[in-house]
């Protein structure tokens, strides 16, 4: 070690090899970086997780865009727990993990009562029937399973509605006819709690059955419609890769103040006078449609808005919806060239900067 560097950490020039090591060894971990997130400035052992611009449930890339020493571990924890297990459980990108084979069938874990996703067929049989989706270790594959629910004879169909979420006593003997026998139709739930749930609304029940979703012995495919409720918490978690991909290319640029609101929204859902994401049908590619075909990968780019002075990010998982995002409001930094845009292809592993070559993939419309 120099004499320069045993002089800057306090050593005298007369130490021994030795004690320069051990002196050089509490300077390191003595040593503080600031959060990117937290903004909080820590010793280097609150810093062991790498935080990942696209997170891991989506795939793995060869030369993966990672945070290294940039998002303490508490933070990445917190996002772990509150953000990641939601997004990858709980989205339609989530769901469409499955459909490109990202993540295989046994691997799949349903959310739970509480999931923002309920699916309803939209025709045959069991149209208007609510279901939900559980793997099958039998039929090794992702199957639909009826939620508890009751159906009421309209006319010559079923309308269905969820047990916890009856429509009041008025509504029911407004829309539909109970004199029938068989008005009323059991499916995915207990008849004895049905009974009970009904008589509370002040319903009489005449006959209930209660058939099967599907036969056990023959799998059929069933076209669905999802119902999904985006919250606050994906728009956090989609605002975080957004971050996430301008700190990797700018690590000091994002310690500004003006990027404190994202900051908050992010980590606690703290909301801006300004909306932080708006949610757009639009594909980020220009040479995409919004209904058909398009591009199996994620996208992620960066830039300075229309105005000059504000920043935002777009992030499509599974290039499916696009998520913009205020990364910063009438910025008061410096005006860097940040513009930026990859393509993460999920079947071959790669990262591919996008381009604006009109023979390329495009990064804005």
């Amino acid at each position: 070690m120099s004499p320069d560097i045993c002089q800057a950490s306090g050593c005298l020039s007369t130490f021994t090899p030795i004690l320069y090591a051990y002196s050089s060894t509490i300077l390191c971990y003595n040593s503080k970086m600031k959060c990117v997130y937290c903004l909080q400035d820590k010793p280097s052992t609150a810093f062991t997780k790498a935080e990942h611009v696209i997170p891991q449930s989506f795939g793995l890339f060869k030369n993966n865009l990672t945070l290294i020493n940039l998002a303490c571990d508490d933070c990445n924890q917190l996002f772990g727990n509150e953000l990641e297990l939601t997004l990858a459980r709980d989205t339609i990108e989530g769901a469409l993990r499955f459909e490109h084979q990202i993540k295989e069938a046994k691997d799949f874990k349903p959310f739970g009562k509480e999931s923002r996703i309920v699916i309803q067929m939209p025709e045959g049989e069991l149209k208007g029937i609510w279901g939900y989706r559980k793997y099958s270790p039998e039929h090794k594959r992702i199957m639909l399973i009826p939620l508890p629910q009751v159906g009421f004879l309209k006319g010559a169909t079923r309308e269905y509605f969820l047990l916890d979420a009856l429509p009041s006593k008025e509504q029911l003997l407004k829309e539909f006819n109970f004199a029938d026998p068989q008005a009323i139709h059991y499916i995915g739930c207990d008849p004895t709690k049905a009974d009970k749930i009904l008589k509370e609304h002040g319903i009489n029940v005449r006959d209930c059955e209660q058939p099967s979703f599907h036969d056990d012995n023959e799998v059929h495919t069933i076209e669905c419609e999802l119902e999904v409720t985006i919250d606050k918490t994906i728009l956090r978690a989609m605002a975080k890769i957004g971050f996430n991909y301008l700190t990797y290319w700018q690590k000091d640029f994002v310690l500004h103040e003006d990027f404190n609101p994202i900051r908050k929204f992010i980590l606690a859902g703290e909301l801006a006078p300004y909306p932080l994401v708006r949610i757009d049908q639009n594909s980020v590619l220009g040479d995409e449609p919004i209904q058909g075909k398009r591009r199996s990968g994620h996208l992620v780019t960066v830039d300075w808005a229309a105005d000059g002075t504000s920043i935002l990010a777009q992030v499509s998982l599974m290039n499916h919806l696009k998520y913009v995002i205020s990364l910063a409001r009438d910025f008061r930094g410096e005006h860097r060239d940040i513009r930026k845009g990859h393509f993460f292809n999920f079947h071959s592993k790669t990262i591919s900067p996008l381009t604006t070559d009109p023979n390329e993939a495009s990064i804005i419309q």
